[in-house]
């Protein structure tokens, strides 16, 4: 009798246990999926000897696993500023939290088959191409740390946007060349975002100091992170000028004012600053110069801290007052 008694419990705790289990199961595929569109879009680089910056992407891994239906896409960055954008590809996924987005780039054969994969073109339509030391087999994987939520029945955009003024330097030994920079600073110059949960600032920028630079770059930082020293002095082996600004623009000059455009910024507080860069004679690079000094106004509070957030834009008005040496 007593064995038939601890025989029927075990039985029943199996039972349950398969229960248990089971609804786990069921509760994680409960969640539902919902489609995510993947688009890429860039903020300039200063030469004007470039015509295009061309990249090649063959593949792209969500937590590591290949998305279905991506097609191998070779896309002019250039071509995506200001707030456009490239759609890559959409694809139905899980409605969970991911955590890991991999660009796997083809540096040596673009869409076509034609070499290179990734290259600068100039203007005079030569190609140069792009790559540097962790490349292997010709494909080079840009591992992009960044936490984002699909939600059920919901579209999700995810925006990779690259910073080339962070991506690119000059190859060593040449006066034409470029490479992209190393894989840890590369990674680090394309931002991952959730395009619904980001903003924009729409600024315009008079020169009351009779500066005369010949380009003029906003940066932008979060609140407090700014260090005026490190930031003007070229960082590691690649020389990257501003690195731990969030994004960049060019100040843009109209028939009335300048005006720049900072786009698919995560909400939060930040701060503002120009720098001016002069034409080198020769090659028409641009080398810094010197910071600006300015004053800005939102909404007509003179600050220079300010809040963005999701969904909505911030128009901010700039004037420079002097040359910070």
């Amino acid at each position: 009798m007593i064995e038939n008694v601890k025989m029927n419990w075990l039985k029943g705790l199996m039972a349950l246990s398969v229960f248990f289990f089971l609804g786990s199961c069921n509760n994680d595929n409960d969640l539902g999926s919902g489609e995510v569109a993947f688009e890429i879009t860039d903020a300039p680089l200063d030469d004007s000897n470039v015509k295009g910056v061309f990249v090649t992407v063959a593949e792209i891994k969500v937590d590591g696993k290949a998305i279905e239906g991506f097609s191998k896409q070779t896309i002019d960055l250039k071509a995506y500023q200001k707030g456009e954008t490239k759609l890559l590809g959409s694809t139905d996924m899980a409605a969970r939290t991911y955590n890991n987005l991999t660009l796997v780039l083809d540096t040596d054969a673009d869409s076509n088959g034609a070499a290179p994969g990734c290259y600068v073109l100039s203007n005079d339509n030569v190609k140069y191409k792009l790559t540097n030391s962790a490349a292997s087999n010709g494909k080079l994987e840009l591992n992009l740390t960044k936490s984002w939520s699909v939600a059920n029945a919901a579209k999700t955009n995810v925006v990779m946007d690259f910073d080339l003024r962070k991506a690119l330097k000059y190859a060593e030994g040449s006066g034409t060349g470029f490479n992209f920079v190393s894989n840890n600073n590369l990674q680090a110059a394309v931002r991952v975002v959730t395009k619904s949960e980001t903003g924009t600032i729409k600024g315009t920028y008079q020169n009351q100091s009779g500066s005369n630079a010949d380009k003029v770059i906003a940066y932008l930082y979060k609140k407090g992170t700014f260090n005026a020293q490190t930031e003007t002095t070229a960082q590691g082996e690649d020389k990257i000028l501003f690195a731990n600004a969030v994004s960049s623009a060019l100040v843009e000059s109209g028939l009335s004012s300048s005006a720049y455009t900072l786009a698919f910024l995560e909400a939060g507080e930040y701060e503002l600053y120009f720098a001016g860069y002069k034409k080198e004679t020769g090659s028409n690079r641009y080398a810094f110069e010197s910071r600006l000094e300015s004053e800005m106004r939102v909404n007509g509070t003179v600050s220079n801290v300010f809040t963005v957030n999701a969904g909505a834009e911030v128009n901010i008005s700039a004037s420079i007052l002097g040359v910070i040496n």
